[in-house]
């Protein structure tokens, strides 16, 4: 086998390390595409400044204490409001999945509301419960819930009949079907779900410091751009990025660690 052959089937492979690669890879690619279109096509720093830019921005933001101050303001937000948002989400899809009435009852109100944009609702979450965590808490929350939620549902409900089958045949009782048969099977789903919601999630965040905060990510890329100081916003959405990146990454490997067989 040549080099890029092995190359190739390393980059396609499942392992920590080929994730690790893949993702330096493409920064790689991004920051050099970057650097071209801001010496060649975008030369006005109004609009785009180049990456050394951007790293002297931050390095500027961390000297100051405006990375942390604005990082503990979000972190907190995202570690309080993401874990609920699952619960609700993984609790809601168990529910909905074992009642098929209560799912074609509710699914067409679920989907309504995972339709609406946040952006539209946050005015009036701020309005309600005022500026400051609780906010953020609820906005962060009704974002995340529903990719969790469908998820779950569909997970549970795509089980293999068979593998039901067989566990009935050796007398297991329903409780055993769900914990040994079920759950595994929907448990990628789950995961998958849980990865798309950080996402939704992180945009959640910035959207309530948007509106009703004093301290964020979301509000230091807004204060950014209010003074055109394009070098710090997008050292912050860079850092928002880093975390999404970060985030996929833990639940790739929570989803290898859970679903083993998925990866063999």
């Amino acid at each position: 086998m040549t080099f890029w052959a092995r190359t190739y089937d390393f980059l396609q492979g499942d392992s920590r390390t080929s994730s690790l690669v893949r993702v330096a890879f493409s920064v790689a690619v991004v920051l050099l595409i970057w650097e071209i279109l801001t010496a060649t096509v975008v030369t006005n720093r109004l609009l785009l400044v180049p990456p050394l830019e951007v790293l002297a921005a931050l390095g500027r933001e961390l000297a100051n204490g405006n990375v942390w101050t604005n990082g503990v303001a979000t972190g907190v937000a995202l570690l309080v409001s993401f874990p609920v948002a699952v619960f609700i989400g993984v609790a809601g899809g168990l529910i909905l999945a074992s009642n098929r009435l209560f799912s074609l009852t509710a699914g067409p109100m679920l989907m309504a509301l995972y339709s609406v944009p946040v952006v539209a609702l946050a005015p009036l979450f701020i309005a309600w419960l005022g500026l400051g965590f609780a906010s953020k808490f609820v906005i962060v929350s009704l974002v995340a819930v529903f990719p969790v939620l469908v998820t779950t549902e569909v997970g549970l409900r795509a089980t293999d009949k068979a593998l039901v089958d067989a566990a009935r045949s050796f007398n297991a009782n329903g409780w055993q079907i769900f914990t040994t048969v079920t759950l595994p099977y929907a448990l990628p789903y789950v995961v998958s779900g849980i990865r798309v919601a950080w996402a939704r999630a992180l945009v959640g965040i910035v959207v309530a410091e948007f509106f009703g905060s004093f301290a964020g990510f979301g509000f230091a890329i807004l204060a950014a751009g209010q003074t055109f100081d394009t070098a710090t916003l997008l050292a912050y959405v860079i850092l928002l990025g880093a975390m999404g990146v970060v985030g996929s990454l833990v639940f790739e490997s929570a989803e290898r660690r859970l679903a083993p067989w998925r990866h063999e």
